[in-house]
C-alpha cells in the first residue's frame, strides 16, 4: 500500500519541492495540481523541473503520482466551457506524461453523462495518449445540482468500455448516502476494482447523506472507524491512497500518526 498527501508545488522548487516534502513526512505517494486549480490559465514547466523532478521521484523509489485537475472543469457541460475544460484537462494529461506520473483524476462535472464521457476521451487524444500513458480516473461526487457520480452506477457507466478509471473519494461516498462498506461491494461489482487505483481517504465534517463536500481531518469528522475498515480491507492492499485532509503541522502529524496507526494494527 502507498499513501500521501495533496501537496503544494509553490515556491522556487516547483514541481520537485512537492517531493521533497513528501520525502520530509515519509510518505510513498502523492497528488498535486499542475496549475491554479481555480484558474484557466496553464502552468509551463520551468527549464530544468521536469529533470529535476523525474531525477528526485526515481532517487524516492519512483513513488506514485496524481495530479488532479483544476475545479472548473465541467466535462458534461456545453459550448465553450465544455471546450475549455477538454483542453485543461488535456494540459495536466500532457503533464502527467511529461513528468512520469501515473494518474491524473477529474471530476466528471454537472450536466449530460454523454458529454462528459466523450470530453475525457477527447483529452486523452489531445494529450496524445497511448496505452502506457498516465490513466485518467473520473472521481466519485458528493451530489447536488446535476453534478455526476454521486452514485457509482453513473461512474460504471461513463468507464464502461474505456480506457478510463475510476478515483474514489471516502468524504464524497459519505455525502452522497453511502456507507463505505456498501461503496467499495457496489464498486467491485459494477466498476470492478482492478480500475480502481487510486483512493481519496478523507474524513467528513457533514453527515452522511448530506451533500457537503468538506473533508475533515482522520477521526475528527462523522466517519468514524469506517475509514479504517476500508484502509485495513484485504481487497485494497496494492490502492493508492491520497489523503486531502486540511494542511498544517498539527493536521499533518495528528493524520499521519492516526494512518500509520491503523497500518500497524493489521
Amino acid at each position: 500500500m502507498k499513501y500521501g498527501f495533496h501537496l503544494s508545488i509553490a515556491g522556487k522548487l516547483g514541481m520537485a519541492g512537492a517531493l521533497e516534502e513528501a520525502q520530509s513526512l515519509g510518505l510513498s505517494a502523492l497528488q498535486i495540481f499542475a496549475k491554479s486549480p481555480r484558474s484557466w490559465k496553464t502552468r509551463s514547466l520551468r527549464p530544468g523541473e521536469v529533470e529535476g523532478f523525474r531525477s528526485r521521484k526515481e532517487n524516492l523509489g519512483n513513488l506514485p503520482g496524481v495530479i488532479h485537475a483544476s475545479y472548473l472543469v465541467n466535462l458534461a457541460a456545453e459550448g465553450e466551457l465544455w471546450e475549455k475544460s477538454v483542453f485543461s484537462l488535456a494540459d495536466d494529461l500532457a503533464k502527467a506524461q511529461t513528468l512520469g506520473l501515473e494518474y491524473v483524476v477529474v471530476h466528471p462535472g454537472s450536466g449530460s453523462p454523454k458529454r462528459a464521457r466523450a470530453g475525457a476521451l477527447r483529452a486523452r487524444e489531445l494529450a496524445g495518449l497511448g496505452r502506457n500513458g498516465p490513466w485518467l480516473l473520473l472521481e466519485n461526487t458528493a451530489g447536488g445540482g446535476e453534478k455526476l457520480g454521486a452514485r457509482l452506477s453513473t461512474l460504471a457507466e461513463l468507464v464502461e468500455d474505456s480506457p478510463l478509471g475510476v478515483c474514489f473519494d471516502t468524504c464524497h461516498a459519505f455525502a452522497a448516502g453511502y456507507t463505505l462498506g456498501e461503496a467499495l461491494e457496489e464498486l467491485e461489482r459494477s466498476v470492478g476494482l482492478e480500475r480502481v487505483p487510486v483512493i481519496h481517504l478523507n474524513d467528513s465534517v457533514g453527515q452522511r447523506g448530506s451533500q457537503l463536500d468538506h473533508h475533515a481531518n482522520l477521526l475528527e469528522g462523522q466517519m468514524g472507524e469506517e475509514l479504517k475498515n476500508l484502509l485495513l480491507d484485504p481487497r485494497l492492499q496494492d490502492k493508492v491512497f491520497i489523503l486531502e485532509t486540511p494542511r498544517g503541522p498539527r493536521e499533518d502529524n495528528h493524520n499521519l500518526r492516526v494512518l500509520r496507526s491503523w497500518l500497524e494494527a493489521k
